[in-house]
């Protein structure tokens, strides 16, 4: 067997492969006597129909098996022997099929692409620093308060905190959109979403009223020609709901888990989960920083087979619970799958070359620990732990450790400024 290889690019190879004639005729003849020992021939017994009559029925079918079997056998011994190491399904293209000649096909196929030496330079990195505040917890509170509120309809006007039904639409530069009016919608008079003014507007309305509310678009509204000009809503209200909140008390505690009902214990709980959240915050800004220098600094080319399997992953855990088959996807919305699905797999590549390069190894007892704390979050941890362990999820957290791990080395280069700021500041960065 002849084979030669062509770097058609970074992370394209294509191997033409020549089989000598005989390794062809060999295979044919295997092919074509389990035809001959399989075939079910009429006025004929298994296995006594003349060849001559099975090469005739059977010949080109046999062929075809031979010369597939030929190809899958011999290209796995070329990329065995070459030391490749495909990612996308080899694309053959026969060059010779016929009898009693060698046989000439190539295959094609992307591989992982030659990186070199990882590169990195960083000088300031910027760490947010926050400490969660009673005014955070309280907020929380208020957040659980109306999770569990209830909507009673009321007969009287509409007064700030109440949740309203509305018909509207808008009125402008003269035209009305009567035609693409929103019905039946829920607003609640203190949840700032609208126009300013627009809530306010509804004060003191009463059900089965229209009112008009001549407003003005912020001078700083996202769209540009629509910024600092009035418009005008037409409101019809519908339907007014009272909201009937329940009291901070030792039962209202009890229902959010604190199995004694302290108020105390249920603010620390709030804070240590804030304080979780906080340090996840932390360092998703930090790793967003650092990672976003080492894509820069580290151009690549990457093959687009990985790109496309990473972008139907993307596009699963988007549409998880729709029917993707009845999903029609713009350009844009696919392109944002490919451009987020690219950065994730170039990422991936540079993060596990660094790895090897600066000779870092899994902290198994970061890993240990990581399926601990995931764990600790069920009823039957224990369960969790074992389920966690098996060799695929594992692999999974191990490769969040290296991240980790690679994170903090690449960060040792740099100077770190802290920069005090809000929880409710350190949030928005993440939006």
């Amino acid at each position: 067997m002849q084979v030669s290889v062509e770097k058609v690019s970074n992370v394209e190879r294509r191997l033409t492969i020549v089989v000598p004639a005989i390794q062809v005729e060999e295979a044919y003849t295997k092919q074509i006597d389990r035809f001959a020992k399989n075939a079910s021939i009429k006025g004929f017994r298994p296995g006594k129909a003349p060849m001559s009559y099975i090469r005739e029925r059977f010949g080109d079918d046999a062929r075809k098996e031979a010369i597939s079997e030929v190809i899958q056998k011999s290209l796995y011994e070329a990329i065995t022997e070459q030391k490749l190491n495909p990612v996308s399904t080899p694309r053959i293209e026969p060059k010779t099929i016929l009898a009693n000649q060698p046989l000439e096909f190539t295959a094609s196929f992307e591989v992982l692409p030659e990186i070199g030496n990882v590169q990195f330079s960083l000088d300031q990195l910027e760490k947010p620093v926050v400490e969660v505040q009673k005014e955070d917890v309280e907020k929380v509170i208020e957040q659980l308060l109306k999770q569990y509120t209830k909507w009673k309809l009321v007969d009287r006007a509409a007064k700030e905190g109440d949740r309203l039904v509305i018909d509207y639409y808008a009125i402008f530069d003269g035209k009305s959109d009567i035609e693409n009016q929103i019905q039946n919608f829920p607003l609640e008079l203190d949840s700032n979403i609208m126009l300013p003014g627009f809530e306010t507007g509804l004060i003191g309305a009463s059900a089965g009223e229209e009112r008009k509310l001549n407003l003005t678009f912020p001078a700083d509204f996202q769209v540009a020609e629509r910024a600092g000009k009035p418009i005008e809503f037409v409101v019809n209200v519908k339907q007014i709901f009272e909201a009937d909140k329940p009291e901070i008390d030792e039962d209202f505690v009890k229902r959010l888990g604190v199995k004694n009902g302290q108020l105390d214990d249920l603010k620390e709980q709030i804070k240590q989960s804030l304080e979780q959240e906080r340090d996840r915050l932390v360092k998703e800004k930090l790793k967003e920083q650092v990672f976003r220098v080492l894509l820069e600094q580290n151009a690549i080319e990457i093959p687009q087979s990985l790109i496309a399997r990473e972008a139907k992953n993307i596009h699963d855990e988007v549409y998880q619970h729709k029917d993707h088959d009845h999903h029609q996807h713009s350009d844009d919305e696919m392109n944002t799958f490919n451009d987020v699905a690219k950065k994730r797999v170039t990422l991936g590549m540079l993060i596990a070359e660094y790895a090897k390069q600066a000779k870092l190894t899994i902290d198994k007892e970061r890993v240990r620990n990581r399926i601990l704390e995931i764990a600790s979050a069920y009823e039957q941890p224990q369960e969790v732990i074992t389920w966690l362990s098996a060799d695929e999820r594992r692999a999974g957290l191990e490769a969040q450790v290296m991240e980790d791990q690679v994170l903090e080395k690449l960060m040792e280069a740099a100077t770190v400024t802290e920069k005090p700021m809000t929880y409710a500041e350190l949030r928005n960065l993440q939006q």
